[in-house]
């Protein structure tokens, strides 16, 4: 089955406006809100956060940086996708580095892909809609997920 970025994001996965101290209470908050919804296991959080100590997930996007953590679906139930737009950075470990290299994450899109094959296609699409600056500015001003959803629809279908 194919299927696009659009297809796995429900408004009821994004959270806006989010107060955390760190990248690990941002991926379990977005843990949580997916768990709700049956999509993850709360375990995921932790198949995550061990994840991104070896491969972090931090991007130097412009003009907002984004991160996009996940992990093997063994605690995946059904594929989905979260996202949060904080209201201050949290750090992540830059992508393609050890994690020493810090990046000011103020978006966190958390991917929970049940099929392993699919999330390096997953992986693609998402990086093609965030190199998107006006698509990053215009996210962490909405003020309600409906618009985050319709944002990424409309990036993707341009791009």
């Amino acid at each position: 089955m194919q299927y696009t970025l659009t297809d796995l994001l429900l408004q009821e996965h994004i959270l806006l406006n989010l107060e955390a101290e760190n990248a690990a209470e941002v991926i379990k908050a977005l843990v949580g809100i997916m768990s709700a919804t049956g999509h993850v296991e709360l375990l995921y959080a932790e198949d995550v956060i061990e994840r991104e100590k070896i491969f972090p997930t931090g991007l130097p996007t412009e003009p907002l940086q984004v991160a996009i953590p996940h992990a093997d679906p063994d605690h995946v139930n059904k594929s989905g996708v979260g996202i949060a737009i904080l209201n201050r950075p949290v750090e992540f470990g830059m992508m393609g580095t050890d994690g020493s290299e810090r990046v000011n994450i103020n978006i966190v899109i958390l991917l929970a892909i049940k099929e392993q094959e699919k999330q390096v296609e997953m992986l693609q699409q998402l990086v093609t809609v965030i190199q998107s600056g006006e698509l990053l500015t215009r996210l962490v001003e909405v003020q309600d997920a409906g618009e985050v959803v319709q944002l990424i629809k409309d990036t993707s279908s341009t791009g």
